[in-house]
């Protein structure tokens, strides 16, 4: 079984991240040379990491503007096995 590529990995968290979520939709980036997927929305910057040690959950931080951070858990789908 192959691993899945950062672009593969980028599609499965934006799905999941705005399963979950109402409108509008969160766009996340891939910053290669950070090795984490972001997105700003509402001035709250979610942050992930290309490496997730968790194969059930995206595991990731929110940090706000206030400068307040949290760590956070999505439930994530299982990409197909092709």
């Amino acid at each position: 079984m192959s691993n899945p590529t950062n672009e593969q990995l980028l599609i499965a968290l934006s799905n999941d991240v705005n399963k979950s979520n109402t409108n509008p939709t969160i766009a996340f980036v891939d910053e290669s040379g950070r090795k984490t997927f972001t997105a700003n929305r509402d001035g709250i910057l979610f942050e992930f990491a290309h490496k997730q040690p968790d194969t059930a959950y995206w595991n990731g931080t929110k940090y706000y503007s206030s400068g307040k951070q949290s760590k956070i858990r999505i439930p994530r789908t299982q990409l197909a096995v092709s």
